[in-house]
């Protein structure tokens, strides 16, 4: 079969026999691909580089009767400043673990590629808090993946809701509920108007854009969301506030 040459980011690696390594990559139009990465264990092995966490960059790979295997690679980032914050590396993690698990093979992927390197460019070089970060990553991969919240309306009754009325989160209908059909049902999570402000201004400007302080983004409301609507639980995402 002819080579694959595709942009990829490696979302997980586990050694495997004594100089090798099996990646799990994340590529925009191949969606997740396992590959083996051959001697690149092996002291100035030109694979190297391409088999650590979070190595962006060029591979090509070949396809042979079993997995997928890396025939050479250029890399494009490191990320290499995630390693020398274990904050920053914490909120990092919990996205290549959040999209390893949602991730298909052979499906395209390239919205979510690239919303995946803008992020760890953003946690990497720019002076934003990795909290915000991580939930404006959450909401704008819910918004990608077909789970955008409703952030106007009731999901309930489908009422407008007033700029001075109280909110309440439904995680399972995937948005707003009023007060007055805030009885029965799924338990629902508190969204004060700071944090619903936040959501609609990152949603519409982005993170980078939006004036309002990182203390306004509702982190754990976006993980319990997101991750019920995907059904995972990235093992990172434990701690995370």
């Amino acid at each position: 079969m002819a080579n694959l040459t595709t942009q990829g980011i490696v979302l997980r690696h586990a050694d495997y026999r004594e100089k090798d390594r099996m990646l799990t990559l994340l590529t925009p139009f191949s969606g997740r691909v396992d590959a083996l990465a051959r001697g690149c264990r092996k002291p100035g092995s030109p694979l190297m580089s391409c088999a650590e966490l979070f190595a962006y960059g060029e591979y090509v790979l070949y396809q042979g009767k079993g997995r997928a295997g890396v025939v050479s690679f250029s890399l494009i980032d490191s990320f290499y400043p995630l390693r020398e914050d274990y904050d920053r590396l914490r909120y990092a993690s919990y996205m290549l673990q959040l999209l390893e698990a949602q991730a298909i093979p052979g499906d395209r992927a390239d919205k979510l590629f690239q919303l995946l390197i803008r992020s760890l460019k953003r946690l990497c070089y720019l002076p934003l808090e990795p909290r915000a970060v991580t939930a404006a990553f959450l909401l704008m991969d819910a918004a990608l993946s077909g789970y955008r919240p409703r952030l106007s309306h009731c999901v309930r009754c489908g009422r407008r809701l007033g700029e001075d009325e109280a909110r309440l989160f439904d995680a399972e209908e995937g948005g707003l509920c009023c007060a007055a059909c805030a009885s029965g049902g799924a338990p629902l999570m508190p969204l004060n108007s700071r944090e619903l402000l936040w959501m609609k201004d990152v949603l519409q400007t982005g993170i980078e854009k939006t004036a309002l302080p990182p203390a306004d983004a509702p982190l754990p409301l976006l993980r319990k969301y997101l991750e019920g609507r995907l059904e995972v639980s990235p093992p990172s995402g434990k701690g995370l506030l």
